[in-house]
């Protein structure tokens, strides 16, 4: 339950986090939504986009369910957002609702929210060692940059060649994968903000890591009563 006199003006409403999303969701939204844009599900009609994209209304659905769990849906008086950037299969979303304005209006005690969704796109992980501090290689990793060259076989199958040398930070190539957001090139540059982050724990100089690029998908505001 959501204690009114507890909502502080500028903080954290509520958020949630919902992913990998899989491609099989979108089939699922397109036949129980009715948009049966080709771009949602066929690879061919998704190339002008480098790729399926998911619905941008299924993504505004998942708002609905953030609210939706926080406050029930009988409290739930409006929300919507503008698209910023598209969500595909793979991506991790992040939601979050900050409180904006606490009041009361014809007998309701209501908060205003700003809402901002944000997905999270890994593009290559890896096994690597070090002895810089977390830090360190948390921040060298995300400004080194990645190459990659993509050539295609006469039997049209794909190879690439993976440049990534993190400086201070001991990497094998065949310990570096490329997932195919890289691939495809889904980096919007000076749009997208590239972090790194371990994955699973760290054992002495030897970690996983993860690039991750992070895009802000909606934009939105919502309304809500509080009980």
């Amino acid at each position: 339950m959501v204690n009114w006199d507890e909502l502080k003006e500028g903080e954290m409403g509520t958020s949630m986090t919902y992913g990998p999303l899989m491609r099989a969701e979108f089939k699922v939204y397109a036949d129980a939504g009715g948009d049966q844009n080709p771009i949602h599900q066929d690879e061919f009609a998704g190339l002008f986009n480098k790729g399926v994209i998911a619905h941008g209304l299924y993504t505004h659905a998942m708002i609905g369910k953030m609210l939706v769990d926080w406050v029930g849906a009988e409290n739930v008086r409006k929300y919507g957002g503008r698209m910023t950037g598209m969500t595909r299969p793979g991506d991790i979303v992040e939601f979050k609702a900050i409180v904006t304005k606490k009041y009361e209006k014809d007998g309701e005690k209501l908060a205003d929210l700003d809402i901002i969704t944000t997905t999270k796109t890994y593009y290559l992980r890896g096994k690597a060692k070090s002895n810089l501090s977390d830090e360190e290689i948390l921040k060298v990793l995300a400004e080194t940059p990645i190459k990659i060259n993509i050539d295609f076989t006469a039997t049209g199958e794909k190879k690439h060649e993976l440049i990534f040398e993190p400086k201070g930070i001991d990497t094998r190539r065949k310990d570096l994968m490329a997932d195919e957001p890289l691939v495809r090139d889904w980096l919007r540059a000076g749009k997208d903000k590239v972090t790194a982050e371990f994955i699973g724990k760290k054992k002495g100089e030897k970690f996983k890591f993860g690039i991750v690029r992070n895009r802000d998908s909606i934009v939105g505001t919502g309304t809500v009563a509080i009980k």
